[in-house]
Order: C-alpha cells, then structure tokens, then sequence
C-alpha cells in the first residue's frame, strides 16, 4: 500500500514554519507563540507547587518556634519550682529563728543548767506524742530533766542517747505533772490524752476552778516523773466537769505551749543529777 506524500510535506512545511517563527521572535526579543503557549499552561502548576513549598516552609518555622517554646517553658517551670523550694527554706528557717531568739530571751528555770536544744523530729504514731532533740548524754542531758520553752512547760526527757535524747510531750497519754491553778491554788494532776487538749484531775469537789483559769506546774512530785519546777504555766481552763454521784471534779485545759510548731527548746539539767555525771 502506498502512503500519500502530501502529509509528510505539509507537515514540514509547518515545522520549518514555527522554527522560522521562534528564531524571529528570538531576534526580537519577544517569546513566540509556542512558548507563550507553553508558559501559560505551565504557570499555574509553578504558582501551586511555588505556595506549597511556601506553606511547608511555614510549618517547619511554626513547628521549630513551637519546640522552642515548649523548651523555654519547661525550664521556666523548673525555675519557678526551684524558686518556690528556696522561698519554702527561707520561711522555715525565719520561723526557726523567730523560735531561736525567744529561746535566747526568755529567762531560764533556776536549778540546774538549761541546754538550749532543737527538735530533729517528731513522733505522732497513735496517741504518742514524742520528740528528738539534737542533744544527748555528752551534753549531760538524763532521763526526767525538765523540757520548757518560751511559752511553758513541753515535757520531760524519757530516752537518752550519747548525741540525741526523746522527749515526752506533756499532751501524751503518758503525760503527768503536778498542777494548780494560778488563781485559787486549787491543786490537781494535769494529764496528757493524746490530743491537744489535757485533763486536770483529781481536784478537790469544792475547788474553785473556772473557765479561763490560768494552770502552772505545783512543783509536785507525781508518781515516779519529773520534778517539774513551781509555776511553770501550763495553760488555761477551756471546760470545768463536775459529777456528784462519784464526786468527780475535772477540767479540761488547753496547753499553752503551740507543740504543732515547736522547733526550739530548753532542757533544764536536773542539778542533783548533774553531780554524778
């Protein structure tokens, strides 16, 4: 089968006719059809992918300033709780202080040597209420010595080691002293419970005690305890019980001293005992 010529020439008079048109476009300085053409098309396309690469290049900024954000804050956190620890030391160590120049204030118990001492912890399992102090045997401290701070009686040594010794809080259970009151010298036992608040017992049944009675130590020997010096306060008179049919007369006193917040004391160095040390 025989193919027609006049295709094939028609089709290179059209090529040899758009070479001619390109190069005289070229000569001019303009853009031949073609390309125009071409450029056209294209455009578009190029504007697309040219705002992608836009877009992506503005997340990659975003994500980058987020991380550096997220850094910035987290050591801003670190900061902030670093800062809240030492303003935490500094008002404990202010308290502290407050408790330590009272200390040094207040007048001492005569008798004896009074050892200034702090509390390294506290024992408020069940109803004991105990604490340790920093001083111990080496000091001269022994079982019994009186403990007291600024605001009254705290308790007595019961445990004693070379560096440390135990103190029984006068609100244990265990808790005992002699006690009056400061206004009528009605005479009693004053009892730990445990709890914050103490019973004076064994009062006489026509005693005068009322509330807001300020309560001191008798300088009484109670049992097989401490002597505690006469007049050390105790604290006041929140409740009077009195019961006829058992001839029972109580009542309940709330201690002076805040044992919640103690951090300082003085350990009254029982006189007769420091002779045999």
């Amino acid at each position: 089968m025989r193919i027609p010529a006049y295709p094939v020439v028609i089709a290179a008079v059209l090529g040899a006719g758009l070479v001619l048109w390109q190069n005289s476009a070229s000569s001019r300085g303009g853009v031949s059809a073609p390309a125009g053409v071409a450029a056209a098309t294209l455009s578009p396309l190029q504007r697309t992918l040219k705002a992608s690469g836009d877009w992506l290049g503005d997340v990659g900024r975003v994500l980058v300033r987020r991380a550096d954000i997220a850094s910035q804050n987290e050591a801003l956190q670190l900061r902030v709780a670093d800062l809240e620890g030492q303003n935490a030391r500094l008002s404990r160590l202010r308290r502290e202080n407050v408790e330590l120049r009272k200390l040094l204030e207040m007048p001492k118990v005569a008798g004896g040597r009074s050892l200034a001492a702090e509390i390294i912890s506290y024992d408020a399992s069940d109803f004991a209420r105990r604490v340790t102090l920093n001083i111990g045997s080496r000091a001269g401290v022994a079982p019994k010595d009186v403990v007291y701070c600024a605001q009254g009686l705290v308790g007595q040594v019961t445990q004693v080691a070379p560096l440390t010794c135990v103190v029984t809080l006068l609100i244990d259970r265990e808790g005992r002293a002699g006690a009056m009151t400061a206004r009528t010298f009605a005479k009693g036992v004053i009892r730990g419970t445990g709890e914050r608040i103490c019973k004076l017992s064994y009062l006489d049944f026509n005693a005068d005690v009322r509330e807001g009675d300020l309560v001191t130590t008798s300088g009484l020997l109670i049992g097989r305890g401490a002597i505690f010096p006469k007049g050390m306060v105790i604290g006041r008179v929140v409740k009077v019980e009195k019961d006829k049919t058992y001839s029972r007369h109580e009542a309940d006193v709330e201690p002076a001293v805040p044992f919640d917040r103690l951090s300082a004391v003085w350990v009254r160095v029982n006189a007769e005992g420091e002779k045999g040390r």
